[in-house]
């Protein structure tokens, strides 16, 4: 049931006491937002529909925090603000006070949401989950996915190695992940195969990673439909540059806007060494980890944490607000959260994003802004 439905219930059974004298509660009951969500989310209501008839199929949840000079430019109005975002999709729940706003919203391109959410503040605590695929699991549809003959006016080819990251990607509307990176560079054939597979006339390539970027331009000249590769070498400028994606913009005015986006935010890795060498002036012993800021070793440590510090030292300016972890496959919750607690501790002003990237090689990959 639905909250419209819902609501209408509620109407009925005051009706219903009415009538039967009895006396009607005058408490009013405060619903909290995780509860309504919940509600809008009952398996109920999943069972009576069919995946194909998803039209928004992302569940964007996330905060802003007002920052007061993007205040000064963008005043926030919350009727303003919901009637907007109403525009992106629907189930939309908006819940605000003098600090943040809070928004649940079922969108098909959660980008946008978010970019209208980022003119008032910085986003936190964002989770985005794909609808289809949740009501596939629900409803035990095992038949297999009919492909639309009709093509759609934009698709968006990403790479990148790892399950979680594959999730995080598609969730923000990458339409194909190729799966691969360093040491597995997909060739100009599997990015080809990936262009026909989007199914649209106009593709957008994020090869993340400099070794893929010719690959890329290759393939984008073999195609026959409008190609265009934005230069991201980066998973994090992956992110960035899809989080700028406008379907209402065309190619071109796209893939500016996306390279824009990308040069804003800074990468760090961490990985290990195989083998004792010496670059840039640092000696690295075979087996310690190593700290990339963007591009460039930096630091390596026998300690995985360690390392993480030392990098944080190079990467992380006063002027910095927003750091996103994402994980890779060798990485324990523990760990983690040890991290999380000395980021809280020394980088006080800066918000922290936790996505499991699951990615070999790179235990982990930082995003800053």
């Amino acid at each position: 049931m639905d909250s419209g439905g819902q609501g209408l219930v509620t109407v009925y059974e005051g009706f219903l006491s009415s009538l039967k004298g009895e006396e009607l509660p005058e408490d009013t009951e405060v619903v909290e937002m995780d509860a309504m969500v919940n509600a809008e989310h009952h398996k109920s209501a999943q069972d009576f529909m069919d995946t194909s008839e998803i039209e928004f199929g992302y569940c964007t949840e996330f905060m802003v925090k007002f920052d007061p000079e993007k205040l000064k430019e963008h005043p926030f109005d919350e009727t303003a603000f919901r009637n907007e975002l109403s525009q992106h999709g629907d189930s939309l729940l908006v819940v605000s006070d003098d600090e943040i706003v809070k928004v649940h919203v079922h969108a098909e391109y959660p980008g946008n949401v978010l970019s209208i959410g980022q003119r008032h503040g910085s986003l936190i605590n964002m989770k985005i989950e794909n609808m289809r695929e949740q009501h596939t699991a629900i409803v035990g549809d095992k038949e297999p996915k009919k492909v639309s003959k009709e093509k759609a006016e934009f698709g968006i080819v990403t790479v990148a190695m790892g399950s979680g990251l594959k999730t995080l990607f598609e969730s923000l509307g990458a339409t194909v992940v190729i799966e691969g990176g360093q040491t597995m560079n997909p060739s100009t054939q599997d990015i080809t195969d990936a262009i026909e597979k989007a199914n649209a006339k106009n593709v957008i390539v994020l090869p993340n990673n400099k070794n893929i970027i010719m690959a890329a331009d290759q393939a984008a000249e073999l195609a026959e439909i409008n190609v265009a590769v934005v230069a991201t070498k980066t998973i994090p400028q992956g992110i960035s540059a899809l989080l700028a994606f406008h379907p209402d913009e065309d190619i071109a005015s796209n893939k500016a806007n996306m390279l824009e986006a990308s040069s804003h935010v800074k990468t760090g890795q961490i990985t290990y060494a195989v083998r004792d060498t010496q670059i840039d002036g640092i000696a690295i012993e075979n087996g310690n980890f190593m700290g990339i800021a963007e591009g460039k070793i930096v630091a390596t440590h026998k300690e995985r944490l360690e390392a993480v510090k030392l990098l944080f030292q190079e990467l992380i300016t006063e002027d910095d607000e927003i750091l996103t972890i994402l994980t890779g496959e060798d990485v324990n919750e523990d760990e983690v959260n040890e991290l999380v607690g000395f980021i809280e501790e020394q980088y006080e002003d800066v918000e922290i994003e936790v996505h499991n990237g699951n990615q070999p090689i790179y235990s982990y990959i930082f995003s800053v802004e």
